[in-house]
């Protein structure tokens, strides 16, 4: 907690720059890194790349061009801001004094000692670094760039897939520690790249497990107590007996959310403080000399400007707290009203249970598909994949192992061997001999309550799974009460061809180009790619637009700013309850069949 005291005596240098700095990324740097990824976008040549397909635009030359300015962009804006940190710190351990222009000026110059090869690994170590440090442009880059989640899922069907991506997690943490002081080394003592990461590795022998913890412990007790007040402040009602409304609620949710943002503008800066003090005190143990003078790049005019906006002046903190408190206030009931408004006006929103009710039952069977029923869904989702003999059952994983124990896929048994798995004991003991329903089962379970949301899996034969589909529904009179959905486009044409009547939902995490030209009656994205500009095209083109799969109460809030048609979720009971939709449904189901969307 030391350095926590050092730092609150220059707490306002740190806090002035965190100002300039998000004033400039708001102002400049995030308008510039969109403006580069829309004009990426708009290359391609008419279509849509769908998926993994995205990533064939960066194949292009322009592709290749604007990703790699967008690349120097964001590496010099990360670089700058950890160097301006480390500058700071490093004036104020030694207690000189130093202004904000210096920092920045200083950390700029240093940028051309990164330009070698060892700089990617660095870059490497950074986008690891990121989420420990909570750097702000990180959610701005999260809306773009997400990893595909099929390919950290299919981890687990791969036999030791889930310890090899442990151990891969466990030798980046270790190069992550070794690593740690490479960035005071090329901004404080001016050294290249590579000795950068052989000082680092000289400050850290022996000591990688003692540093993590004392790094853990600070970050433990600083974001613990933050935790702690607000799970305080929210327990006095129910130990006072208070009646507290809904709407009391969301404001609490609201000013807590804010107040996670405020203590994200203090994380940064102490970190790198606490690091700063680790890596001088490392050094004195070792009896490596200590470089205290660092001399600092002067641009007096802008330091003079920068002296008049920080002259004291008689009133001028009663006029910082009044400007503070003024913002806060104002965040505080926009936000709220931005949640009341989009959260709770009567919108339609249905809920499709992911694989039926998966958090109280095995997914994909039907107690699921019950319990979904049970707890208010009007649409239950399933994977549906198709048996060595040509029987349509439900399923979701590439293979049966995490759910039955056997490593090969559903296709190379025939239905009468899948009788021979249970998939509820991997679940809970009391659903040990659950079996794999057919997906006539799940039908007959579901009709006449809800809706069936099938995400098909197609391994083979296109035209068998489609035609076994459309026949089931034919002969169940689902096909009113039913949607396809699936990631496989050629299998939804397929389906469009023998059938012109059934919705269709195409599955997207990813996309480029004219959504507008897939002949389908819903979207299904996922969060990273919900814009207004995204739900007002598919609504414009007659689409829908569903958002899997939502597993919090946060996500659910974050989705529902969008003016989206429905959610794919994991906790139905939640979601239900949030909405509050259990009578209104009801009724909806009286006046009207059951629907998804309205689309005519």
């Amino acid at each position: 907690m030391a350095s926590l005291k050092d730092l609150k005596k220059s707490y306002r240098l740190y806090l002035h720059f965190g100002l300039f700095y998000f004033f400039l990324s708001g102002v400049f740097l995030i308008p510039l890194i969109s403006y580069m990824i829309n004009r990426l976008f708009l290359s391609v040549d008419g279509g849509v790349l769908l998926n993994l397909d995205v990533f064939k635009i960066v194949l292009t030359r322009r592709g290749i061009l604007y990703v790699g300015i967008f690349l120097v962009v964001f590496i010099i804006n990360v670089f700058v801001l950890f160097g301006t940190y480390l500058i700071l710190s490093h004036k104020k351990i030694f207690r000189e004094e130093v202004t904000i222009t210096e920092a920045v000026l200083t950390a700029m110059k240093a940028l051309p000692r990164l330009l070698s090869f060892e700089l990617l690994y660095l870059v490497v170590f950074l986008v690891l670094l990121l989420p420990l440090v909570e750097i702000q442009l990180s959610p701005f880059l999260r809306r773009y760039v997400e990893v595909p989640p099929t390919l950290l899922s299919n981890l687990q069907e791969v036999r030791m897939g889930q310890g090899l991506y442990t151990s891969a997690l466990a030798l980046l943490g270790y190069f992550i520690l070794r690593w740690v002081f490479s960035f005071h080394e090329v901004f404080l003592r001016h050294t290249s790249m590579r000795k950068s990461f052989q000082h680092s590795a000289a400050l850290t022998q022996g000591k990688k497990i003692s540093i993590l913890v004392q790094f853990l412990l600070m970050n433990t007790l600083l974001f613990g107590g933050f935790l702690s007040i607000l799970y305080g402040l929210g327990q006095i009602p129910g130990l006072l007996e208070i009646p507290v409304r809904r709407d009391f609620r969301e404001y609490f949710v609201t000013l807590a959310g804010l107040s996670v943002f405020l203590y994200s503008q203090v994380i940064l800066p102490v970190n790198i403080f606490f690091l700063t003090k680790l890596y001088y005190s490392r050094k004195r143990r070792l009896g490596f000399p200590l470089i205290k003078e660092l001399p600092t790049v002067k641009w007096q005019w802008l330091m003079e400007k920068e002296g008049m906006l920080r002259r004291k002046h008689p009133k001028r903190r009663s006029y910082l707290i009044l400007f503070f408190a003024t913002a806060f206030l104002w965040n505080f009931f926009i936000s709220a009203q931005i949640n009341e408004g989009f959260l709770y006006t009567g919108r339609r929103i249905h809920i499709a249970a992911h694989r039926g009710d998966a958090v109280n039952a095995p997914e994909n069977t039907l107690s699921a598909v019950e319990s979904a029923l049970n707890h208010g869904a009007t649409i239950v989702e399933m994977d549906v994949q198709m048996t060595k003999d040509g029987v349509l059952v439900l399923h979701h994983d590439v293979s049966l192992l995490r759910m039955a124990g056997v490593p090969e896929p559903v296709s190379h048994y025939t239905y009468e061997e899948l009788l021979a798995l249970e998939v509820g004991s991997s679940f809970a003991e009391a659903f040990q001999g659950e079996p794999i329903p057919t997906l006539e089962e799940a039908l007959l379970l579901l009709k006449g309550r809800g809706e069936a949301l099938l995400d098909v899996k197609v391994e083979f034969g296109r035209e068998l799974v489609a035609e076994k589909i459309l026949t089931l529904l034919e002969k169940l009179e689902m096909k009113e009460y039913a949607y396809i959905q699936s990631f496989d486009y050629d299998f939804l044409r397929v389906i469009r061809r023998k059938d012109q009547e059934v919705k269709l939902g195409q599955i997207m995490y990813a996309a480029l180009g004219r959504l507008e030209t897939l002949d389908v009656d819903f979207y299904t994205v996922r969060m990273n790619m919900l814009t207004p500009n995204l739900i007002k095209r598919a609504h414009e083109a007659g689409r829908g637009v569903f958002v899997w799969v939502i597993e919090t109460e946060e996500e659910l809030k974050t989705v529902l700013q969008y003016d989206i048609d429905g959610v794919i979720v994991k906790d139905v009971a939640m979601v239900a309850a949030v909405l509050r939709v259990e009578e209104p449904l009801e009724e909806e189901q009286e006046e009207r069949p059951l629907g998804v969307f309205d689309l005519q």
